[in-house]
Formats: C-alpha cells, sequence, structure tokens
C-alpha cells in the first residue's frame, strides 16, 4: 500500500495538545511530531546536540536572542519581529545559522490558532532558499499545494461545467434540411387545474336528485350555475358568435359595393 501524499494529508495530536499546550513558543516542537517533519533535518540536529550540551550563561543567552547583526537580506519582516519577540525561536535561529542544510523555521504568526512553517535549505549564515511551507490551523497542520496542482484542479473544474453546457446545449439543438440548425424553445408545461364549482355541479347532476328527477326548477338552477361555473366558455361562444356574424355582413357589404378607380 502507498504512502498517501503529503499535500493531501491532514494531521492533528489532541493528546500533544492537551499535555503541553499549542502557543508560538513550542509550535515547531507540535511540528515535529507530524509527518511532514524530516528526522534528519538540522532542527532534530541541533535538537539533539542540546540533549548533551553544557548549560549556557544566561549572559550568553540573552545576547543570542538580541542578536540582529547577521545581516540577512533575504529576512522578511515578519521572521524579524519572530525574532525580537520570542526567545526560544531567536536560539533556534543562531543555532541553525552554524549548520547547512534543510531546516525548519515559523515563517509567520497570527495568534492564537494560525502559523506557517517554512522548510528551506540554508547554504550559508545569511543564505537560506526557501523549499516548502506549511499551514498550521487551530489543531491542523497542512501543506502548502504545489502552483501546479491548483491549476490542474481549478482547470478540471472548468472542464467538467463546460462538458455539462455542452452537452445541454446538444440536447437543445435540432437540424431541419428546410430550415437549417436551430435550438429547440424550452417551456414549463403546466396541468390546467378544474374549478372546484364545476366539479361540485357535476357531482351534484351525477347523483338521484338529478334535473329529471326535480323538474324545471331544478334544471334552471343547474343551468345558472353551470353558467356561472364556466364564465370563460359562455364568453367565448358568444364571442365566436359575434365575429361570425360580423364577417358574414361585411362580405355582404363587400360584394354588394361597387368599386371606386381612382
Amino acid at each position: 500500500m502507498s504512502a498517501p501524499q503529503l499535500d493531501e494529508l491532514q494531521w492533528k495530536s489532541p493528546e500533544w495538545i492537551q499535555s503541553f499546550g499549542l502557543r508560538t513558543d513550542n509550535v515547531l516542537d507540535y511540528f515535529a511530531e507530524s509527518p511532514f517533519f524530516d528526522r534528519t533535518s538540522n532542527n532534530q540536529v541541533a535538537k539533539m546536540q542540546q540533549q548533551f550540551a553544557q548549560p549556557r550563561p544566561a549572559v550568553h543567552v540573552a545576547a543570542a536572542g538580541s542578536d540582529n547583526s547577521t545581516g540577512d537580506p533575504e529576512q522578511d519582516p515578519h521572521r524579524r519581529r519572530i525574532l525580537s519577540t520570542y526567545m526560544v525561536h531567536a536560539l533556534w535561529d543562531a543555532e541553525l545559522r552554524k549548520l547547512k542544510g534543510v531546516e525548519y523555521v515559523l515563517a509567520y504568526v497570527r495568534e492564537p490558532d494560525f502559523w506557517i512553517i517554512r522548510k528551506q535549505n540554508r547554504t550559508t549564515p545569511t543564505s537560506a532558499t526557501p523549499l516548502q511551507d506549511y499551514f498550521i490551523i487551530g489543531a491542523n497542520v497542512y501543506q502548502s499545494p504545489a502552483a501546479f496542482k491548483i491549476l490542474h484542479s481549478r482547470l478540471l473544474s472548468a472542464n467538467l461545467h463546460l462538458s455539462h453546457a455542452l452537452a445541454n446545449l446538444r440536447r437543445m439543438s435540432r437540424f431541419e434540411p428546410s430550415q437549417g440548425g436551430s435550438f429547440a424553445a424550452t417551456a414549463y408545461h403546466t396541468t390546467p387545474t378544474v374549478p372546484h364549482t364545476a366539479s361540485t355541479v357535476s357531482s351534484s347532476t351525477s347523483g338521484p336528485n338529478s334535473a329529471a328527477n326535480t323538474g324545471p326548477t331544478t334544471a334552471n338552477a343547474q343551468s345558472v350555475l353551470t353558467s356561472s361555473a364556466d364564465p370563460g366558455g359562455a364568453a367565448g361562444a358568444h364571442q365566436a358568435a359575434v365575429d361570425d356574424a360580423l364577417m358574414d355582413k361585411l362580405l355582404a357589404i363587400s360584394m354588394k359595393s361597387t368599386p371606386v378607380y381612382l
């Protein structure tokens, strides 16, 4: 079984946080427990050396912590602020500058729950090349994705939506030899609803008390109810009758009239 890719991995250790807490001064120790940490890095070498080294005088530690004479031109303002604010990171920086190779430093702090750890390759005491960034958000540790994978993911997402759009256009298009290509008109078809009054009248006429059993009064009431239940149908029939009579009259007038030529 192949190991998961680090840029797709999320790691956290609630037990470690419960025991030691998570702060800016121990965030590198928390990161060292993650699978993102290289056990052969300069951080691990310096940590092993400190376990067997003699304790340093307080004056020397203070001088190392306040040392800003390194003259590193590539040091950004965030890194300088971290070294001037947190003594433990200033001590780590002084020790790591003595070694060459891969190291991990704290590059950005936004307390209380966001840190950026930078992996870099140190070649000289004043020169280091960044290799990778790692984010610590709350208790979760992530590796920053590469620009290629970000573009690859965005292009795949755009390709998926374009495929769906082209498939919909293909279903809507049609071709006729006489008219050529066109798109089918889409419309929402609604089912006509039957008025409640008309259904009530029809159910009443189908029962035993119909017009044949109750006499003319019931029949007249039924006709009144039917006409009131469907006013649109009666108005439409009346309009059709008026239109036919009017058209016949206009036709007769046009046949009897004498054409006048100008």
